[in-house]
């Protein structure tokens, strides 16, 4: 891993596009699909930065980094130790990275008395914005602080569900804090698109996701808009032994079907951006 490669290659100095992967429930596929997304990107030739804001540190994991053996992490930016140029990595996938810290567990005490405590990541990532085409931050779960600095870091948000009834059910949580933070604070969020991750028990049996997705369509048809297109992510044991080997699914099994899932998302993404 080369650490700082970003700083040269790049010719143009237009700012990449942030997005955030988002939901309150844990276990909906936030960082699967932050990783498989960036690994396609990449594949396609776009210079992308993965911002591992979950203190578990799924994402750094994912990306074959043993996070205690790095120089710095995003809790060192959070609190002005490091400069986010001094930690970000370029991983064996290309994918570069501004890894996680155990240490973010404490980042709510800390950022509690801060001024300005929920723009903290979107001034940080201002001055490596140029560098790089897109910026995708791992959220993670609650009505942390961290979860909504990184909803005001991006452009854009993409929402990643399970089809269990209980993520679905947590979606009138999500559609109430972006209205606080549309309201108290002035930052209106773009809902990109969302990702349900398919039931894992057979091909014939898909009843419970395409209940979920009629739900689904029903809620941002009502609440935000209906363009908002949802994706339907196949199960496939090929993603597990993908993050096993710390790699995204473009880099382990791109033409399988989870694989090529992720392809079409990530063209749709270049889509909507131009």
């Amino acid at each position: 891993m080369d650490k700082n490669k970003f700083m040269r290659n790049r010719d143009d100095s237009e700012s990449a596009k942030v997005i955030a992967f988002v939901h309150h429930k844990g276990g909906t596929g936030k960082t699967t699909s932050c990783l498989n997304i960036a690994g396609w990107l990449v594949k396609m030739k776009k210079k992308t930065l993965v911002v591992d804001l979950d203190p578990q540190g799924n994402a750094t994991a994912g990306l074959g980094v043993d996070r205690n053996t790095v120089d710095g992490s995003i809790y060192d930016v959070l609190f002005g130790q490091k400069d986010i140029e001094e930690t970000i990595l370029e991983t064996d996938s290309c994918i570069h990275l501004a890894p996680s810290s155990l240490d973010l567990l404490a980042t709510e005490t800390h950022m509690a008395g801060k001024v300005n405590n929920t723009t903290i990541i979107r001034e940080k990532l201002g001055k490596i914005e140029k560098y790089f085409d897109y910026i995708l931050i791992d959220v993670p779960p609650g009505s942390t602080l961290l979860m909504i600095n990184g909803i005001i870091a991006s452009e854009n948000i993409i929402i990643p569900l399970d089809s269990g009834i209980f993520a679905y059910e947590t979606m009138e949580t999500l559609k109430t804090l972006l209205i606080d933070l549309d309201e108290e604070i002035g930052v209106q969020t773009n809902v990109m698109m969302a990702l349900l991750k398919g039931y894992p028990i057979s091909i014939f049996d898909r009843g419970p996701t395409r209940e979920i997705k009629k739900l689904l369509k029903k809620f941002l048809t009502a609440n935000v808009t209906s363009d908002v297109r949802i994706f339907t992510i196949p199960f496939s044991r090929k993603v597990y032994k993908a993050q096993m080997k710390g790699k995204p699914i473009s880099h382990y099994a791109p033409h399988s079907g989870v694989g090529r899932a992720y392809r079409k998302i990530a063209k749709e993404i270049l889509t909507i951006d131009d």
